[in-house]
């Protein structure tokens, strides 16, 4: 029998997931989304609360937050381990995840995804399509790493950064949390936290406050 499963958010990145979610495993029940009204259809599948607290019983089903913010997804994250439910991850098949690679709960890994040997994956991270996370990387929890983007050798991502589409980040930094790096960026010296840059070779643009 398939596992029961609520995405939490109806937005754009929830046809993602829904699209590498494994259907033999999995049964998409609905969303849980306050904007969409409640009983409206999202791809197919009905809005079925506005908020976790309304959805009963919630006990019943596994979950999966599908909030590309990352600190919007982090409340949602929150909530569900402070009420003791199951959050899964989704890794679609056609990504390549090393066996020597630890992945964390509540992550999504997308098509054609790379992560290599001795990678770390915090929970509730998005691993967007054909992104290549290399050896030895490090990424904590609540990031958000976009589409084509390259992470290489033993880099260390802190907690809650967003790094853009297509950036480059060169082997062994450091990039500190809540940091902004720019789509297209090449990142070839250590990013503070809180801060934003961008370009080539990627310089602080400002403060991310």
């Amino acid at each position: 029998m398939r596992k029961k499963v609520i995405f939490i958010g109806a937005g754009g990145y929830a046809k993602s997931a829904l699209d590498s979610l494994d259907s033999d495993v999995y049964q998409l029940c609905g969303f849980i989304d306050n904007i969409k009204p409640i009983h409206s259809l999202h791809l197919g599948y009905p809005i079925v609360a506005d908020s976790i607290e309304n959805f009963l019983p919630y006990q019943d089903y596994e979950y999966f937050i599908s909030i590309g913010n990352n600190i919007h997804r982090y409340d949602k994250f929150r909530k569900l381990q402070d009420l003791n439910c199951k959050i899964i991850s989704i890794i679609d098949k056609t990504a390549l995840v090393s066996i020597h690679a630890e992945i964390g709960i509540g992550t999504f890994i997308g098509k054609m995804a790379i992560v290599n040997s001795g990678a770390k994956i915090g929970n509730n991270v998005i691993i967007n399509t054909r992104a290549l996370i290399e050896h030895g990387c490090q990424i904590q929890n609540h990031c958000n790493i976009s589409t084509n983007t390259t992470l290489n050798g033993d880099v260390l991502v802190k907690d809650f950064c967003f790094i853009g589409s297509s950036s480059v980040v060169n082997g062994q930094l450091h990039i500190g949390q809540h940091s902004v790096i720019g789509a297209g960026a090449v990142v070839i010296k250590n990013v503070e936290p809180h801060t934003i840059v961008a370009g080539v070779p990627a310089k602080f643009i400002k403060e991310n406050k």
